[in-house]
């Protein structure tokens, strides 16, 4: 259809005149929309400008610059617009359908983006790509929804008079049917010569174009003063005839077939015996004609010539392409040639019924009704496209190439085929021996190549032969003569490509069928790219690719040999589309389950680049007509599964690499595939089947890649709920895992069993527990989970919630008894980990669920030791506050440390002034009968002393080593608690068991500050201890010089005082 009504016609040129009483009608688009002309037309210029065939002016709104037959786009106010035009007589008139979608071509052309295409276009295209064919009625359809999509859209048709009532070959759709819908915003301007005609169109308003008197007459007077003749003829009251005679039949053309006619006189006299001069056009033509027919024979001959090719030519054509084909045509040598090479003479021969379009230097007819008359006269060759097509023919073949014009060859190369496709080839031997002869030279195909390759880029066409000829020019009719003639069926070209290559990329059906039936050409010869004619099936128009499609099947074609790019016929089809091509490769198909390679039959192709297409498709839900292109793709693969399951496709049998349909399905979230597949066979056990014996069931795979709606499908059609992997993997336990409260609830409703656990001994609950989810753990409980389930190397339920201060769900565990009381490896409760982490909150809440607090560990510790150890001063606080009684805050760890000592060891006065302040006791001892004043002296501790202190009623207490605390305040080196405890009278002159006083243990740690500030409150130098020995004693035998310097400093001011 491409291409309808977009180029002139041959005698359709830029400069003809308009038929008789031509009008410009306005179609009414009720209830709006009507154009109407807001001035006259009187200007010559402007009137010639309306009259010409190629160039309208639309009045009013349109812009003021014509439409021509380039499509042009008005961005201004988003407006458009679109022409179409029909021919006089031409044998390839279009159809209805081709009309409107020539129109929408144009309009799409006009389009700036995407998102100005209108959706149901969109749509539609989604369709013909799975092969659903648009319906001949629905272009103009197509044509108003896009019109929308602009603010105005003007549509030019010009001799809409050619084809009242046309009717559209297979349907009753007529043309005024179509423009009677035409949307609101829709103007039409159509041309038409008759005033009831264009009524009966609907025209709502008419321009009536005539000449105007001033102009007609300036016209015929410059015509006069530009020729020399007319200039010498004695003519005034002829030219006043002529003017008179132009204005009463309100054409231009009137004027100038006289005025030509009056021109091409040789003498007064002869001028005077011209015929009267008639003001209808068509007795103008008829004496043309015969005056043509009254001339020479070799001048009848060469106007013959000049109309048929200016008649039937496929392209314009120039006086070169005339004078050229006329010499070839003759065999006329180059010295008779130079007697036509005159633009002149030639237009005189045809008497002026051709003419010269000034704009593009190409010959036309003066009027289009020309053609009618002169075929009535006898002026055309009786076979004309046969004349031309031997005259292409003959000039490809000339090897005088100085005596073809690069014009001629250029067109001989291009329209001979099209010329000799309009002639029965059988009728006309001398054609047929011709065009083989032509076609079996590899020197001839070679000037037409060029040709081939400006036409189509991408395309080889070193080593052609004519087989490749025909085949690019579909000429069905040649095949098996070239094949008689000696050229391989299966010869290819440099690119390893047959003539069914070609046949097939071009769309050529006839070809096709003339190769493979009565040729036997091979359907399977591969290319450079191992590409087999079935692969080129997708570059040829979609129209005729199922025919070519079935007859390369019929005609053994395998759909399953890969190109390259690892790509097959039906693997291509699958996954691009359209639907009919798939359908019929697999319909080919005897066994649909066999492989046609290792892992892959035609269901696996089916759902494997099915489902890509649809991916690519459904990540594009943004772009214009995406939701069309789903349902088509959708549409697309249901067709093709629904074929394969006719076909008997198995849907539990393994592929080789154990594929299977059911998995597929269920990983990749095909829910009406799935439903599909699981209805086909509705009471198999499809749903549970795996690859192999430990392979993953189809529920697993569906929950795997959350494809939930599968996995409920699955589940509708008996998949087993509670089914036992290796790996301890379950359906609920995975759900649970992934937080789908849906999932939970919908398969403990279809039996799934809650206190299942994995390989690590965890239930579902354990799960819900760990990701924090309240709502699943409420769930799970309220239908039976067991709380306390125990789990190996892991963390009971209650503890993991306190674990992630969940205390909420920690609560719902509690209410439903889950055991508070439990011990770890290490003795230890939920309490003491809480205490030993110092987390106030979880300490609160097992305080408030009634927990044991004197409960101890493996070491001994209470929750309050650790507390303590962890140094938590709130802990601590909140611990002790729940005291209830001194026995439990002075109760011992494994070493007889009791929370105060150890409070006082961390030399914490803030917890040891917490647990003095709830009644701890200060005189209990440790392991080694020291109290918290013995670890307070070590430590240095003052603080703790100034409070302990107050509280002991001897503060000489010893430990089991008879050491009191004087003595760790000595050992502990710290000379400032040595003179805080003499001052509150402790002994300085006790004995440790080893028979040590302060003194003595201070010189034998040799330490002088100790010992000076012993001496300093009053330490007896010579008291005898261990042996009798005083520290004297002690400091000279073991060397401690500087106590015993310390002691001599202290001895001499005592013995001079002496």
């Amino acid at each position: 259809m491409k291409g309808f009504g977009t180029k002139p016609p041959p005698g359709r040129g830029a400069g003809s005149s308009a038929p008789q009483n031509f009008e410009h009608g306005v179609l009414k688009t009720p209830p709006k929309g009507i154009l109407q002309c807001t001035e006259p037309v009187s200007n010559i210029y402007r009137c010639h400008y309306l009259l010409c065939p190629h160039k309208v002016v639309i009045p009013q709104e349109a812009p003021e610059s014509p439409c021509s037959y380039k499509v042009k786009t008005y961005k201004e106010g988003r407006m458009a617009c679109v022409f179409f035009y029909f021919s006089q007589c031409d044998p390839n008139q279009p159809s209805v359908p081709q009309l409107w979608a020539s129109l929408l071509e144009q309009l799409i052309q006009q389009v700036g983006t995407s998102d100005n295409i209108a959706p149901e276009l969109h749509s539609r295209f989604c369709q013909s790509w799975l092969g659903d064919f648009i319906y001949p009625t629905a272009y103009a359809s197509l044509f108003y929804q896009q019109a929308s999509m602009f603010k105005t859209v003007y549509v030019v048709i010009d001799a809409l008079h050619l084809c009242d009532e046309y009717c559209d070959g297979g349907t009753t759709q007529t043309i005024l049917e179509t423009f009677s819908e035409l949307p609101e915003n829709v103007r039409l301007l159509f041309t038409c010569n008759n005033s009831p005609q264009a009524k009966g169109f609907g025209a709502q308003q008419k321009i009536q174009v005539k000449p105007n008197p001033a102009d007609v007459e300036a016209y015929v007077r410059r015509r006069v003063s530009l020729s020399t003749k007319l200039q010498h003829l004695e003519i005034e009251s002829l030219l006043n005839t002529i003017i008179d005679h132009t204005q009463e039949s309100e054409m231009f053309i009137v004027a100038k077939m006289h005025l030509d006619r009056l021109e091409a006189c040789r003498s007064l006299a002869s001028s005077r015996n011209m015929p009267n001069l008639s003001l209808n056009l068509s007795e103008i033509f008829e004496n043309s004609c015969q005056q043509i027919k009254r001339s020479a024979p070799a001048d009848i001959s060469l106007a013959k010539h000049v109309f048929t090719w200016v008649v039937y030519a496929r392209d314009d054509i120039t006086m070169d392409h005339v004078l050229q084909s006329f010499a070839i045509s003759t065999r006329m040598d180059r010295q008779d040639r130079k007697l036509y090479l005159n633009l002149e003479y030639l237009l005189r021969v045809c008497d002026n019924l051709v003419t010269m379009d000034d704009e593009k230097n190409t010959l036309r007819l003066v009027h289009e009704s020309v053609r009618e008359c002169i075929l009535r006269n006898g002026l055309l060759a009786e076979q004309p496209d046969s004349v031309i097509a031997r005259t292409c023919l003959e000039c490809l073949m000339s090897e005088d190439t100085d005596d073809v014009s690069n014009c001629l060859l250029f067109y001989s190369a291009t329209f001979w085929a099209s010329h000799l496709q309009s002639v029965i080839i059988q009728d006309c031997k001398e054609l047929e021996d011709l065009a083989m002869t032509f076609l079996c030279s590899a020197a001839q195909l070679e000037k037409m190549s060029n040709t081939i390759r400006e036409n189509d880029h991408g395309r080889t066409v070193d080593g052609m032969t004519g087989l490749h000829a025909a085949a690019y020019f579909d000429l069905p009719q040649l095949v098996h003569g070239l094949v008689n003639n000696g050229i391989p069926v299966n010869s290819s070209d440099s690119g390893d490509e047959t003539a069914l290559h070609w046949a097939v990329s071009y769309g050529k059906l006839n070809v096709v069928k003339q190769l493979l039936k009565k040729s036997h050409a091979d359907p399977n010869v591969g290319d450079k790219r191992k590409e087999t004619p079935l692969h080129k099936l997708n570059m040829g128009p979609l129209g005729t690719q199922f025919e070519i499609a079935k007859a390369l099947i019929n005609g053994g074609a395998e759909v399953t040999i890969k190109n390259n790019q690892n790509f097959s016929p039906v693997s291509t089809a699958i996954q691009f589309g359209p639907t009919s091509i798939a359908s019929l490769f697999i319909s080919s198909q005897k066994d649909v389950n066999t492989e046609f390679e290792q892992g892959w039959t035609f269901l696996r192709a089916v759902f494997y680049y099915g489902h890509g297409v649809a991916e690519s498709v459904d990540q594009d839900k943004k772009s214009p007509g995406s939701m069309a292109r789903h349902r088509a793709v959708k549409r697309h693969l249901d067709c093709l599964v629904d074929l394969l399951l006719d076909k008997g496709v198995k849907l539990d049998q393994p592929t080789t690499n154990g594929w299977l349909p059911v998995i597929h399905a269920s990983r990749n979230g095909s829910v009406l595939m799935l439903r599909k597949l699981l209805e086909y066979q509705p009471n198999s056990d499809l749903v549970n089947k795996t690859k192999t014996a430990k392979g993953k069931s189809p529920l697993r795979c569906a929950l795997k890649y959350e494809r939930w709606s599968t996995a409920q499908i699955l589940v509708h059609h008996g998949a087993n709920v509670n089914e036992v992997n290796n790996d301890g993997w379950s359906p609920l336990i995975h759900v649970t895992k992934r937080n789908q409260y849906e999932m939970v609830q919908f398969l403990i409703q279809k039996g799934a069993l809650v206190n299942s656990t994995d390989n690590h001994g965890l239930s579902a609950l354990s799960h819900a527990v760990n990701n924090g989810n309240k709502d699943i753990t409420w769930l799970l409980i309220m239908n039976g989970a067991l709380v306390n389930i125990p789990a190996r190397n892991s963390l009971s339920n209650i503890e993991k919630a306190l674990q992630d201060q969940d205390l909420s769900i920690a609560w719902l565990l509690c209410v439903h008894h889950a055991d508070l009381e439990q011990t770890d490896d290490q003795g230890m409760t939920l309490l003491h980990r809480a205490s030993r982490e110092g987390n106030l909150r979880n300490v609160t809440f097992l305080l408030d669920r009634g927990m044991t607090i004197g409960t101890a560990d493996h070491e001994g510790l209470t929750p309050l030791h650790h507390a303590v150890l962890r140094q938590s001063r709130e802990v601590v606080e909140l611990i002790a506050s729940r005291n209830t009684g001194s026995r439990f805050l002075d109760r011992p760890d494994k070493n007889g440390c009791t929370a105060l000592i150890l409070a006082t060891r961390k030399v914490n006065i803030a917890l040891v002034q917490i647990l003095l302040r709830h009644g701890s006791s200060c005189e209990i001892k440790d392991r080694k009968g020291m109290t918290a004043i013995h670890h307070a002296a070590s430590l240095g501790f003052r603080e703790a002393l100034q409070i302990l202190l107050p509280k002991v009623k001897d503060i000489n207490l010893a430990d089991k080593m008879g050491n009191t605390a004087i003595h760790h305040g000595v050992l502990g080196g710290k000379a400032n608690i040595v003179r805080f405890l003499a001052e509150r009278k402790a002994d300085l002159e006790v004995l440790n068991v080893e028979g040590c006083s302060a003194l003595i243990l201070a010189v034998l740690k040799d330490n002088p500050e100790t010992v000076r500030e012993l001496v300093r409150v009053g330490a007896n130098i010579y008291t005898e201890g261990r042996n009798g020995c005083s520290a004297m004693d002690f400091a000279e035998h073991q060397g401690n010089y500087k106590s015993r310097r310390v002691l001599i400093e202290a001895i001499q001011p005592s013995q001079l005082s002496e």
